[in-house]
């Protein structure tokens, strides 16, 4: 007769299981389990469930200390230790603060605050065909060794086919619309020449490589080799990079491919002129753009071995062994919720003319140090999230807005203020390309709008265009240029990253332009009508005031402020270094130059109102010009409430 249950002798558990349950999380790495903490933080509910994660800083200092698990130490803590250990070379001793993201069935990401490490992550998972060592730790897709291996190759292949084949994808229909290429390269076959052809105005389909020109030598068309090229260009005369374009045009299933300093006549004005103008429309035609993203000159190759991953052994509490892996990885994903697209890294992505290359491009593959991402029109995918995912891309900006077709363009002016910030923060090699190399997204959104372009402002946008302002960080040391490039009025005439007031919902319907354009003067440099300019003036009608202003410093750096009567002071976001000197026997106040030095002054200068808000004006300071005669210049902006511009006065003046 079995005794009764109550009497039972209960089943002793092994001293590992019995240990595990009982064993609080550790308490730098919590087990790097992101549920169950005081900063968990608990997402909606999915058709999987409710997904937890968790973001913990951790000082650098005590995960050094911690001692290997054979020593007693946590097995958690090591496996981020053996991380760290693979890629951040020098962490041990550094002072900045280790961050580690947790997300419930993801992979683990790991960064430093260090400046070294800046946008690099280590991301720790489990292979695919292997079980977790823990419920919340994920999987990952394998990632090629080689950027130039058949799976890469085949992966480029199905996203330019998927986004080809599927009816969904309308935005990523090529037009006719647009000029045809002069020239293009064509690559032929392994066996036949490579040579530049003429394409006398047919249609090709080509790919488009973007790059970076860097300082070296670079292979171009001038007018003394063009008929050589046009003959045959010897594989091994190309620059490495221009050989790893050609693997990969041929990869796709293509003959030809559009390279700017082949296709265009670099010491030929004209030509370049005029074949500089259709860019947009030669990136937007293009079958596939490749985009060297990571390559710094035309002798960096962009098919190259990747940083190999690590092996990282996990053993548990029952002596069980699991082989994680760590790999390298650049913070690239899109953000879904905050509608920001892919972020690829690399040396292409300072540089100013790649931008528009970027914007503009139908279908375009990034070759970063990692992995190869895949953006069009309609959707975004990379090698380490293969599947095809409807989340913002930066070729999809401007198409986007422009398919929302709202009667005052908002959104299109929206998209093109967004594209100029991100313009602004860019390099260019030479200085006079400021307005060329942004002219093929100019030409979409004259296309769209039928508004007038002057000089990186539009006068149906006049107003809000008017308004950019500098980035604070850089006013402390930009100054005017040393030649002309660009009115004042316009972004162009700087070298400095600037930005756009964004107004909430009811801002922007309260908003009401205090302005009035009389007239408008631009003189072109070329043949590009939305390119370089040699003069440009704006006369307006607008409420007008004059003031005072005061400048000082303020821990190091200068600050100006406007003194109006029957106001308190009002701090001017100024353009850049200010100064003071005399013009007609009066003091005034200007932009100053690279070898100019700012001083304590207090000078008349003028307000001019240029919209107005529900209960504040954001207006332009202004200054008297000694380039054009009677005419005013930029020096920076305000913001202000009412008081103290009730005796502004209706005035009509020219800004150059």
């Amino acid at each position: 007769m079995p005794l009764p249950r109550s009497f039972r002798q209960p089943k002793r558990q092994s001293s590992g299981s019995r240990s595990q349950s009982r064993r609080k999380p550790c308490r730098l790495c919590h087990n790097l389990d992101p549920r169950s903490h005081s900063s968990s933080v608990y997402e909606a509910e999915t058709p999987n469930g409710a997904t937890t994660t968790l973001t913990l800083v951790l000082d650098p200092l005590s995960l050094e200390r911690t001692k290997a698990p054979i020593d007693g130490g946590c097995r958690f803590c090591h496996v981020l230790v053996l991380a760290l250990d693979g890629f951040f070379e020098g962490w041990r001793g550094c002072r900045q603060r280790i961050i580690v993201d947790l997300k419930e069935k993801g992979n683990i990401k790991v960064g430093s605050e260090g400046e070294k490490w800046k946008g690099e992550q280590v991301e720790i998972y489990a292979r695919s065909a292997s079980r977790p060592p823990w419920p919340t730790l994920g999987t990952a897709h394998h990632i090629p060794p080689n950027s130039g291996s058949d799976d890469t190759f085949n992966f480029a292949r199905r996203c330019i086919q998927d986004c080809l084949t599927n009816p969904k994808h309308t935005a990523c229909r090529a037009s006719s619309s647009f000029p045809h290429p002069k020239r293009l390269l064509d690559v032929g076959r392994v066996t036949s020449p490579i040579r530049l052809i003429d394409t006398s105005g047919k249609p090709f389909q080509y790919a488009t490589l973007s790059h970076c020109w860097g300082s070296g030598p670079v292979l171009t068309a001038t007018k003394s080799n063009w008929q050589k090229l046009a003959s045959h260009i010897p594989f091994e005369r190309l620059p490495p990079l221009f050989q790893d374009a050609v693997i990969i045009t041929r990869q796709l299933g293509l003959r030809y491919i559009w390279i700017d300093s082949l296709c265009i006549i670099q010491d030929s004005t004209r030509d370049w002129e005029t074949e500089s103008a259709k860019m947009g429309g030669i990136y937007s035609q293009s079958y596939v753009t490749i985009s060297a993203t990571q390559s710094g000159d035309g002798s960096s190759r962009c098919l190259v071995d990747r940083q190999k991953s690590v092996q990282i052994n996990y053993e548990n509490t029952t002596g069980k062994v699991f082989a994680l892996q760590a790999r390298r990885t650049v913070d690239h994903h899109p953000d879904v919720q905050a509608s920001v697209p892919a972020k690829p890294t690399g040396h292409l992505t300072t540089r100013a003319w790649a931008l528009q290359e970027h914007v503009l491009s139908t279908r375009i593959l990034h070759y970063t140090s990692t992995e190869l991402l895949f953006e069009c029109k309609t959707s975004y995918r990379c090698e380490c999230l293969p599947s095809r995912k409807a989340y913002p891309t930066t070729p999809s900006l401007i198409p986007k807005a422009i398919a929302k077709k709202s009667g005052k363009h908002e959104d299109v002016w929206d998209a093109w203020q967004h594209v100029v910030e991100l313009y602004s923060k860019r390099n260019l090699t030479v200085q006079t390309d400021k307005l060329p190399a942004l002219s093929g997204i100019a030409s979409q959104i004259q296309s769209a709008t039928k508004s007038d372009y002057l000089a990186g402002v539009w006068k149906d946008n006049l107003a809000s265009d008017l308004l950019w302002s500098v980035d604070p960080s850089a006013t402390s040391s930009s100054c005017a240029l040393e030649t002309y490039r660009a009115p004042t009025f316009s972004w162009a005439s700087l070298n400095t990253p600037i930005s756009y007031y964004s107004p909430n919902a009811h801002e922007r319907a309260a908003f009401k332009p205090a302005i009035t354009l009389i007239s408008s003067n631009i003189s072109l440099v070329g043949l590009n009508r939305l390119g370089a300019v040699s003069n440009a003036s704006i006369t307006i009608h607008g409420p007008c005031l004059t003031a005072l202003l005061s400048s000082g410093q303020k821990d190091g750096s200068w600050e100006y402020m406007l003194l109006i009567k029957g106001t308190s002071a009002i701090n001017i976001s100024h353009d850049c270094l200010l100064i003071s000197d005399k013009l007609d026997d009066s003091e005034r106040v200007r932009r100053a130059k690279p070898d100019e030095h700012s001083s304590i002054f207090k000078a008349e200068v003028l307000c001019l109102s240029i919209a107005k808000y529900d209960c504040w004006i954001s207006g332009l300071v202004l200054g008297k010009s000694q380039r054009v005669d009677r005419a005013f210049e930029r020096l920076g902006t305000f913001a202000a409430g009412y008081e103290g511009f009730g005796k502004a006065e209706g005035r009509e003046l020219t800004i150059a």
